[in-house]
Parts: structure tokens; sequence; C-alpha cells
């Protein structure tokens, strides 16, 4: 490579790094933003893995609640289906 070559491409790599410079500042106030909004929330980020399998938990617990109370209601309209075939 020649000097005008060389050049160049030190140019080019600069403009790079200031586009990766803008990505990476753009982030970190993305990441600051979402920090935020979880501290006004209730959520320290730094626990916000334990937050989400405790929420996981409780979803479960509740999907299972709901499963067993329409189950429950199935049985009892399928009795009262048959109760009144039989009237």
């Amino acid at each position: 490579m020649d000097l005008e070559q060389l050049v160049a491409k030190k140019t080019e790599l600069e403009k790079r790094r200031e586009r990766l410079l803008g990505k990476m500042e753009a982030a970190r106030a993305s990441l600051s933003e979402l920090d935020k909004k979880l501290m006004d929330r209730g959520i320290n980020p730094e626990d916000l893995e334990e937050e989400i399998s405790r929420l996981k938990t409780k979803r479960d617990a509740m999907m299972k609640q709901l499963s067993e109370a329409v189950a429950e209601a199935e049985t009892i309209l399928t009795r009262i289906e048959k109760r009144v075939e039989n009237l």
C-alpha cells in the first residue's frame, strides 16, 4: 500500500470507530433508561434474573390454579347437563 491508500484506510477506520462509538453511546443510554424503568417499578436491575424467576414461578402457579378451576367448572357443567337430560 502506498501512502495515499494508508491515509484513506486510516480515515475509513476513524469513521467506523466514530459510528461504533455512537452506537455504543446509544446502547448505554437505552440500558440506563431500562434500569430507570425497572427502578421505577421497584425492581433492582441487579436482581432482574431473580425477579424473572419469581414471576415465572408465580405465573406457573396461577396457570395451574386456572386449569384446576376450568376443570372443576367443566365437571360441574357436565353434571348439570346430565341432570337436565334426565328431566
